[in-house]
């Protein structure tokens, strides 16, 4: 029992280790969006679908002027206050900067229609806004992705698997004695 526990514990952790590797690997060039999130900049209207009608969160790429954004909900014709953020929510932007999660609004339907004007820059990522549900990690998790917390699981499991192998030693040291 506890040579197959101490053997557990070992392989969730080198599992653990490289998953945690993958990831790094993974997030070199910062975090990738689906090209369908991102909102223009440019004073018109956009719909957005979201994954369901949680909260949503726009994203500006940091080194630029936020644009100004608003919602509606297209369900219910609604427009959609916008919360700000305090930027607990970031997520890699590669060498230039982060993205910063910046505002969030609550939508009655999984379909918006969200309209920027404003932001600074020349590319695509730098002139528009990026909408999507918010993530249900905590906001220091959410620049890993949901699959992030894959390694710290395992991790965990090889640890605790690790502590019952040491605790049933000591238990029986004693016993032998």
């Amino acid at each position: 029992m506890t040579v197959r526990l101490l053997a557990s514990g070992v392989a969730l952790l080198l599992a653990a280790a490289a998953s945690w590797a993958g990831l790094a690997a993974s997030h070199l060039d910062g975090y990738r969006w689906d090209e369908a999130s991102f909102v223009p900049a440019d004073g018109r209207p956009h719909d957005v679908r979201l994954a369901d009608d949680r909260t949503a969160v726009l994203w500006t790429y940091e080194p630029d002027a936020t644009p100004d954004c608003s919602a509606v909900d297209t369900t219910t014709g609604r427009d959609l206050p916008m919360a700000p953020l305090d930027a607990s929510y970031r997520r890699e932007g590669g060498s230039p900067g982060d993205w910063t999660g910046t505002a969030s609004f609550e939508p009655a339907s999984a379909t918006v229609e969200v309209t920027c004007t404003g932001g600074g820059g020349s590319t695509v990522h730098e002139t528009a806004v990026a909408v999507e549900t918010a993530p249900r990690l905590p906001a220091p998790l959410v620049g890993l992705g949901a699959w992030g917390a894959v390694p710290g699981v395992l991790a965990l499991a090889g640890l605790l698997a690790l502590g019952a192998a040491a605790l049933l030693v000591v238990r029986r040291r004693p016993a032998a004695r």
